[in-house]
């Protein structure tokens, strides 16, 4: 029987292809779990327009964090923090207390987990975090 995947199945294909299963899999698994759908014409073209719309998000999704890559390459972020007689800190600076400083100084919001430092930030001075935008741009 030919089924369209409507989600991941583990063994047989990706969400969106079209396969040729077992008349039982497809009749005892795949269909009652929603996994899949009879491959008709209809289902196909279903499934080309949410490629085509998933595909003009991913591309809206990327332009989006090239152009906040280029906003935050060009930004300073300064942290005012308690430190010892020698310059260290206590404590190190987190990615929270940067996430926060941005949305403070520069009304940037972002999520504090795609924030990361190559290294932990325990002196005063200058540092460098590496922001996660999109599994193809990332921040200094």
């Amino acid at each position: 029987m030919k089924v369209v995947l409507i989600q991941d199945v583990k063994g047989t294909g990706k969400a969106g292809e079209t396969k040729d299963v077992a008349d039982g899999f497809a009749r005892n698994f795949l269909l009652p779990r929603k996994l899949a759908q009879p491959a008709t014409k209809g289902a196909e073209a279903q499934v080309e327009r949410q490629k085509a719309t998933s595909e003009q998000r991913e591309q809206r999704e990327l332009a989006d964090a090239r152009a906040l890559a280029g906003r935050l390459e060009a930004l300073q972020v300064v942290l005012k923090l308690r430190s010892g007689k020698d310059g260290k800190l206590f404590g190190a600076v987190t990615n929270a207390d940067v996430a926060s400083a941005l949305k403070q100084q520069h009304a940037i919001t972002l999520d504090r987990r795609k924030i990361e430092f190559d290294e932990p930030v325990k002196a005063m001075g200058p540092g460098t975090a590496h922001v996660k935008l999109h599994r193809e741009v990332t921040a200094r």
